[in-house]
């Protein structure tokens, strides 16, 4: 029963983090910008997936085609820029992330944040040929750096009530 309950807990964690990359079809217009909704999907990776190391890269693969299907993206865009980006953080983490000062836990999350809307932006003009808005790009960056520290405190939580650490 104690094993259920876990398997339970752990599935509402993947299932959280499905929601939310869901959620960036949100279209909410802001002086005269649409799209501008904060990367969810981006802080829940960085938290489960570097932070915490929950996720697994066959669920993080997962969670960048969903993002890429319901956004109209080329398939497997958002997957390979999660999937890279979590690889260089995943090396660079063993030896300089400190789990205790948020401080540097935020400036952790901007780099990735940077890093990825870089890839994602490189991968897309490759791929596709078309440029992204640089100005949508821009506003979910500054909206999702501060959006990230509700949210963190939010993560942390769910891990402790769910993951029980």
């Amino acid at each position: 029963m104690l094993e259920q309950k876990s398997i339970f807990k752990i599935s509402f964690i993947y299932f959280f983090a499905a929601i939310l990359t869901a959620m960036n079809l949100t279209n909410i217009r802001v002086a005269g910008i649409n799209n501008l909704w904060p990367l969810f999907d981006l802080m829940a990776i960085f938290y489960f997936g570097i932070f915490k190391n929950r996720f697994g890269l066959a669920f993080i693969f997962f969670l960048g085609i969903w993002n890429d299907a319901i956004n109209g993206n080329p398939l497997g865009l958002t997957s390979l820029s999660y999937i890279m980006l979590i690889k260089i953080f995943s090396i660079i983490n063993q030896r300089i992330l400190s789990k205790e000062n948020f401080i540097h836990i935020w400036k952790q999350f901007v780099v990735f944040l940077i890093l990825f809307l870089i890839f994602k932006l490189v991968l897309f003009v490759i791929i596709s040929g078309n440029f992204i808005s640089i100005k949508i790009m821009l506003f979910q960056f500054v909206i999702s750096i501060f959006v990230y520290i509700p949210i963190h405190v939010f993560f942390d939580y769910l891990s402790k009530k769910l993951l029980e650490e």
